[in-house]
């Protein structure tokens, strides 16, 4: 898997993998105003990820000019029709490699939704450990609260990076 600079083109292919149910439970603000925000923004590192060739998934890092190099993972989405054959893990992998060797980061950390066990497993499979729990931090489309689950990663505790 490699990682590219996300372009103007590239977003209507990454709204329409957010807009699928299986991703949009999961995340907050959505579409292509939020990409267009994050590519604009001078401390964010928004990436396509491609797999043989083609678009599968994409990233974005914020905090990357912090000058206390802590950097956040802000979105991990795969591609629909390529889940389940190990593309996430590859490109968690090439994200946490681009945010310690190009943008210096001492640790990355993330937050996710307490019932996305999916996400939680790879991330804790991949050395996050988690370090707080914010109760009731987000309400969900239905109108409930829902937990969030601050999860750091450092490569000194996982071998990574």
């Amino acid at each position: 898997m490699r990682t590219r600079a996300t372009t103007a083109e590239d977003l209507a292919c990454l709204t329409a993998w957010e807009n699928d149910p299986g991703t949009s439970a999961w995340l907050g603000e959505v579409g292509r105003a939020w990409h267009e925000r994050a590519l604009a923004d001078p401390d964010q590192d928004h990436l396509v990820a491609e797999h043989d060739g083609a678009a599968s998934g994409f990233a974005v890092l914020a905090g990357v000019r912090r000058p206390d190099q802590v950097v956040e993972l802000r979105r991990m989405v795969i591609d629909p029709a390529g889940r389940g054959a190990g593309l996430g893990r590859a490109l968690l992998r090439a994200v946490l490699a681009r945010a310690y060797d190009h943008h210096g980061a001492g640790r990355v950390w993330l937050d996710v939704k307490a019932h996305n066990q999916r996400a939680r497993a790879l991330y804790a499979s991949e050395g996050f450990e988690v370090t707080d729990v914010l109760a009731g931090a987000v309400t969900e489309h239905d109108g409930t609260p829902t937990d969030l689950i601050i999860m750091i990663h450092q490569p000194s505790r996982a071998g990574t990076g």
